[in-house]
């Protein structure tokens, strides 16, 4: 029996011994198996069964379900014990449930001991001291409270043993299991590199494992690009790695979970950066070996100039923690300025991101890279039968799956992977971790990638859903998404602007595509939009399941499309309330558009510092916009996609005035025919909230940087550099009814609302 499944009927146990003691407990019909453990709660005229759910990584992950709501199961990371304490109050006294272990201790490693040159010691058996603290007892780490091991009343009865015998299983005289050194040491490079707060543990003596937490600092984001990627800028990223405490890497690969402490629901970020350390660890955990390394580490520091750096580590290690050290590793240009780990001076070379396959048997894995290019070794293309268009590579996608060298230990080099990887999440696909085959692929929104196999993954095996989840959230956002795919559909240019085209597998057989753009059927999927409900009675459904049958009813492609169109959108779009919309507008169709990844918003930043910005209207007709929302807005001059003249060069074209936009959006216009000059028409208060119309105009307001590469010719301004526009809003009109023309954003008073309207971004 291993020391989990002891430790599971122990706790077991427990519980149910404590209930039978008072035959006034509303707790009872005990039943047990092997991994499952339940219970019936008759109280207050209610019966309730709870079943708990164990695995072999208890109490980490134990399924809760309750009879009342069998649909809805929770998933908790506490001991049975802990969990029953915190519900029984609320039907019976406090129960004061004991836990049959002694509390688990969270230690930490002694900061000056030699972790490597013991010669008398084989590497394998090298014992770590465990320092107490000023009063004697052991250190405990307050990061965990939340994980209800705080110093609250229960916790202590939990772990009281007072009046109840340890199981033999469990006596005192089984040795403790100490750190390996290796471990020991990795954890306190972390520390020395990048603070005692990107690092964090607790050990679980009994068990011999370790949950270590690497904090990934997120607070670089734009608070608008942290809430579309539902993160709390304020707090870190934890990876969690749960591994063994004496063998370290000799053990299996360790356990991953990824999370935000102040999420109850984790957002999908955090499974894609799951998979990314899962598959990380997969291509580079079975590779290293504890004695291997030590033996690496204890030869690089008899080099007397590694020993002179080791020696300047040991002489502020105990005055500069938490402080800025510098760190010889190399990060892209985007993780640098997030302003948590400090830069290089002198940066060490990175490896590619390879598998450990690709290790070459003259060199060991830990050694640098130093035959690889300096720009990195960005990811394999793929294959040319699904290029129809050229991958995206942004200037730190191509570095961001470097891989730092093993040079201060693995956790340091996994950080490193990790924090590299964040700036760029959303141009890699959720499923297989490959660069979006789009041309100007520099979006905001992680989704899944064109490619067949990850699009029958996520379709039909529901790989990474979570992770591309419903992009755009709100029924005013999908009825717009909706109504750009059916204008592309229905137009003359369809085979040219409708891009991407759908990838949607056919619900009646699954190996098989019903859309695909290797065989575009346009008239297929023009006669299933046709087919869509209304989003009025799509909402009045009431559930998802309900509006599947609804639409399944009119044609059974229609709600898998209707999926595909709303997680293929790569933008962030928000409607805007009534009282933060943009008064000159003149429509009650305004949303916040915005489409740039976390390191093109980071560049855009530093353009602006230098440069400034200044706004600017693009527009283009309601046909081009399904895709620009997908692709981004790209310098089509010269291209197959340009419709108008490019008299003023090549580049993306903007106007400070409205009614030169006003007239790109309609098929034919142009600044030679601009749109005659009417007075704004403001909507009726009683409009409906969705799009009734299909005639529809639309134009963008953009944030521009004011360069050299902005070329202003009167009404009209042409930047030829797509990194320097961003889209911020999106204004949709009816039936041919446009806004203010008379709108100049280089004046003030317009700038003024312009700059309100962005200021409350955050509370959207």
């Amino acid at each position: 029996m291993s020391k989990r499944q002891m430790l599971m009927l122990a706790d077991v146990q427990s519980v149910e011994n404590t209930c039978k003691t008072d035959p006034a407990c509303p707790f009872v019909a005990f039943e047990k198996s092997k991994n499952t453990f339940g219970f019936t709660l008759a109280a207050n005229g209610e019966v309730v069964i709870y079943t708990f759910s164990m695995g072999d990584d208890y109490p980490d992950n134990t399924v809760l379900t309750y009879s009342h709501c069998p649909d809805q199961p929770l998933l908790i990371h506490e001991r049975i014990p802990t969990f029953f304490n915190t519900i029984s109050p609320k039907y019976w006294k406090n129960p004061k449930c004991v836990n049959p272990l002694p509390r688990v201790g969270i230690q930490e490693p002694d900061e000056t001991t030699d972790f490597w040159l013991n010669e008398d010691s084989p590497s394998s058996d090298m014992d770590v001291n465990i320092p107490a603290n000023e009063d004697g007892d052991d250190t405990n780490d307050s990061d965990y409270d939340d994980d209800g091991e705080d110093d609250n009343d229960v916790d202590e009865d939990y772990y009281n043993t007072d009046g109840e015998d340890i199981p033999e299983y469990f006596s005192d005289e089984d040795e403790q299991v100490k750190m390996h050194p290796l471990l020991a040491h990795d954890i306190e490079q972390v520390k020395q590199l990048a603070g005692n707060q990107a690092i964090s543990y607790r050990m679980f003596d009994a068990l011999g494992d370790i949950d270590i937490d690497l904090q990934l600092d997120v607070s670089f984001l734009q608070d608008l690009i942290a809430k579309a990627w539902c993160l709390n800028r304020e707090q870190p990223l934890v990876v969690r790695l749960h591994c063994s405490l004496s063998k370290y890497l000799d053990e299996n690969s360790p356990q991953v979970s990824v999370f935000q402490s102040s999420k109850s629901n984790q957002p999908g970020v955090c499974s894609q950066m799951k998979k990314i350390t899962e598959s990380f660890l997969l291509g580079h955990w079975k590779s290293l070996t504890n004695k291997a390394v030590l033996a690496h580490l204890k030869s690089r520091e008899k080099s007397p100039s590694k020993t002179c750096q080791r020696d300047g580590h040991r002489n502020h290690s105990n005055t500069s923690r938490g402080r800025t050290l510098t760190i010889p590793i190399s990060f892209s240009r985007s993780s640098s300025s997030m302003s948590q780990s400090p830069s290089s001076e002198s940066p060490s070379p990175v490896s590619p991101d390879s598998s450990s396959k690709k290790f070459g048997k003259k060199m060991f894995p830990w050694q640098p890279w130093q035959r690889s290019s300096s720009t990195g070794h960005s990811p394999p293309s793929p294959g040319k039968e699904e290029l129809h268009l050229i991958p995206a590579a942004t200037q730190d996608q191509k570095q961001a799956k470097q891989i730092p060298s093993l040079e201060h230990g693995f956790l340091w080099q996994m950080y490193g992977y990790l924090k590299n990887r964040i700036p760029n999440l959303s141009e890699f696909c959720v499923v297989c971790d490959e660069p979006h085959i789009f041309q100007n692929g520099a979006m905001l929104k992680p989704a899944v990638c064109e490619r067949e196999l990850c699009v029958f993954s996520f379709q039909m095996l529901g790989v990474m859903q979570d992770a591309a989840e419903n992009i755009a959230t709100g029924a005013e956002v999908v009825d717009l998404l909706v109504s750009m795919v059916l204008a592309a559909v229905k137009s003359r240019r369809r085979q040219l602007i409708l891009d991407p085209f759908p990838s949607v597998v056919d619900p009646k057989s699954s190996k098989e595509l019903a859309f695909s753009p290797k065989k575009k059927n346009f008239d297929r999927l023009e006669s299933t939009l046709d087919k869509f409900s209304s989003m009025t009675d799509m909402l009045a459904a009431g559930s998802v399941t309900d509006m599947k049958k609804q639409m399944d009813r009119m044609d059974f492609m229609a709600y898998p499309l209707l999926q595909w169109i709303i997680s293929s959108n790569r933008s962030h779009i928000v409607k805007l309330p009534t009282n933060k919309q943009i008064r000159f507008m003149h429509t009650p169709h305004q949303f916040l558009l915005l489409s740039s990844t976390p390191s093109k918003e980071i560049a855009f930043r530093k353009a602006k510092q230098e440069h400034g910005s200044i706004f600017a209207f693009h527009g283009s007709n309601i046909e081009n916009w399904h895709s620009i929302l997908r692709h981004g807005l790209i310098n089509a001059s010269g291209t197959k996609h340009q419709m108008h003249g490019a008299a003023y060069g090549k580049g993306i074209y903007l106007s400070p005035h409205s009614s030169v936009s006003f007239g790109y959006s309609g098929m034919g216009h142009g600044i030679h025919q601009p749109v005659k000059k009417l007075p704004p028409v403001e909507p009726k208060k009683s409009a409906c909230r969705f799009l009734q119309s299909k005639n529809l105009r639309c134009i963008a307001l953009c944030e521009v940087i004011s360069s050299k590469e902005l070329n202003r010719h009167g009404h009209v301004w042409v930047c030829c550099n797509p990194d320097h526009v961003c889209t911020r809003f999106f204004f949709v009109y009816e039936d041919g009814k446009v806004g203010d023309q008379g709108v100049d954003t280089t004046q003030d008073k317009y700038t003024k609302d312009i700059l309100s309207a962005m200021a409350d971004w955050r509370t959207l």
